[in-house]
């Protein structure tokens, strides 16, 4: 860990820094008009282009083809960032011109991806845009003898209280402390079949009482590398290859994501292939886990592995449809897991909206038995029309699997593997529970209370799937020593207010609360916890994008 002095120098040197880039980001006048896009919430936010969302306007964010909570799932494996030449804007103020000009917009608005390797500043070369310039604008899109070259970043910042949960599920702890996050990046297209990709990341936690968790910490280090190769491009679609660090990021994030909620982010380096073709996209990867050392360069740990394959169709019968094949051989703990699993989501001509995931899991681990796990998702949802408020509500039931044998508690036999998923959005805002071992019947809606301010409120209910012990969002059980006498885990409300003050600057505040079931009360339970079973998370989070 570095040192308080070191983290606070750093702290105060981002802090001006990132306030001087946001006092001249853009013409107040003009942000008013798109104040209603902003960031996406960064607590849910399920990134870039395969996977989930970026901004969508608040207020539609229920009405794209596959809405999962409370973000809208975001596109392209890949994006390419071409030198448009456009033709001279045209004078008329007719509608077809209006349309240009609305689209233009709306690409300023998703210009910021959850992987800002799929970042699309195209709409700068655009002469119908007429919306507002930001201080970034001026790093983008630089032609230079050697290509095209985009700067950014981002600059974040969050303040938790945490009351007897500090550290990993129900702990007797609490804690109040800030963390910030940097990261910048280059995106360099030497020309069109070679693009190089770099991105550093800079986390700080300061004024905690307990040490800070593995995912709020890192010095500064390489976040993404990579160079893509484009090995065709035409009628039959498109297929680059990607070589080096790089984030993964795909379908709802249920099982892969770069975990954007950390202070830190989720990392891996290998080679990846992504094909696609109109509504057709699949990607196929070999690569080792990179995980995250606070104090000294972070490398790639060639002892554990993930690879796989994803597809993606979208626009059929039934919606966006999903397919994938995950490998993950871990020979540090000694199992190695297949997932294979699918995904369905879409909108009715009747207007409900329907989220449907599942995955069976095999293979071996460090006991005599064969691995045999899986997890299932199932959510309906609709958005309602009224004079006042029109919230979009969801139904969602989770289930993933556990083991029945409490001898077998950790990995073993039965109990599902939830690999690398954005787990902060699905199973609680407070992230006592991982995707194990566990029921989560839970109710959402997502409410736009103005044009800049939207409402998220979310009730879980959690129950044990055996009574054995609950899992942390590591993997880790939570009660080794004695098996569970009630599978009343508890429940938890979530309250967040997103506030977008214009496309490249937002704001979070939250409130979340946890009311232990008998599990604590019938269980035994550690002793920090003196008979408090309950739990209390409140943050605030600023987030700018340049």
């Amino acid at each position: 860990m570095v040192s308080t002095f070191s983290r606070r120098r750093r702290m105060i040197f981002a802090a001006l820094s990132s306030m001087a880039v946001a006092g001249i980001s853009g013409d107040a006048a003009r942000a008013q008009e798109i104040s209603e896009l902003g960031l996406q919430p960064v607590i849910l936010q399920t990134a870039g282009a395969e996977e989930a969302p970026i901004a969508a306007e608040v207020a539609a964010q229920a009405e794209v083809a596959a809405p999962i909570a409370p973000a809208p799932i975001s596109e392209p494996y890949y994006v390419e960032q071409p030198a448009v030449s456009y033709a001279p804007a045209s004078t008329c103020n007719c509608a077809a011109v209006a349309k240009k000009k609305e689209a233009a917009m709306g690409k300023m608005k998703k210009a910021y991806a959850g992987v800002f390797y799929a970042n699309d500043f195209s709409y700068l070369n655009d002469p119908y845009y007429d919306g507002p310039s930001f201080f970034g604008d001026h790093f983008k899109n630089l032609q230079t003898p050697l290509g095209k070259l985009d700067l950014g970043g981002e600059t974040r910042y969050r303040y938790h209280n945490e009351r007897n949960h500090r550290g990993v599920g129900i702990t007797g702890r609490d804690d109040n402390f800030w963390l910030s996050r940097t990261r910048l990046y280059a995106d360099w297209e030497v020309c069109d079949n070679i693009r190089v990709y770099g991105e550093m990341l800079n986390a700080e936690s300061m004024g905690e009482q307990f040490a800070p968790r593995p995912i709020e910490e890192q010095d500064a280090d390489i976040q993404n590398l990579f160079v893509d190769l484009t090995l065709f491009d035409g009628d039959h679609g498109k297929l680059t290859t990607r070589v080096g660090r790089q984030e993964l990021v795909y379908g709802a994030q249920r099982t892969i994501s770069p975990l954007d909620w950390a202070n830190t982010r989720r990392t891996f380096e290998g080679i990846r292939g992504l094909y696609q073709n109109g509504d057709t996209s699949i990607d196929a990867f070999w690569t080792n886990f990179v995980p995250v050392d606070p104090d000294d360069a972070d490398e790639a740990n060639y002892d554990i592995q993930f690879y796989g394959a994803y597809a993606t169709q979208k626009n059929t019968a039934l919606g966006t449809m999903e397919a994938y094949w995950l490998g993950s051989d871990n020979s540090d703990i000694g199992f190695s897991y297949q997932t294979v699993g699918s995904r369905v989501s879409g909108k009715t001509d009747g207007g409900i909206l329907y989220d449907f995931e599942g995955a069976y899991q095999f293979g071996e681990d460090a006991t005599a038995f064969d691995h045999n796990a899986g997890f299932f998702t199932g959510g309906l949802g609709r958005k309602i029309e009224t004079n006042f408020l029109s919230p979009t509500v969801w139904f969602y039931y989770d289930w993933a699997s556990g083991e029945d044998d409490f001898d077998q508690v950790g990995r073993a036999d039965g109990g599902y593997d939830h690999l690398y998923p954005l787990a902060h959005k699905y199973n609680g805002f407070m992230d006592l529970f991982g995707r194990r071992n566990l029921h989560d019947i839970n109710v959402f809606s997502l409410t736009p209370l103005t044009k800049k301010v939207s409402m998220i409120l979310w009730y879980h209910y959690f129950r044990l799937d055996q009574a054995t012990t609950p899992y942390s969002v590591v993997m880790t059980p939570y009660n080794t020593a004695t098996p569970a006498n009630s599978k009343d885990l508890g429940s938890e409300i979530d309250v967040l207010f997103n506030i977008n003050l214009n496309a490249r600057n937002n704001v979070l505040l939250g409130y979340s609360h946890f009311a232990g079931g008998d599990y604590y009360k019938e269980t035994a339970a550690p002793v920090t916890l003196d008979g408090d079973y309950d739990a209390d998370f409140f943050y605030f989070q600023y987030t700018t994008r340049y």
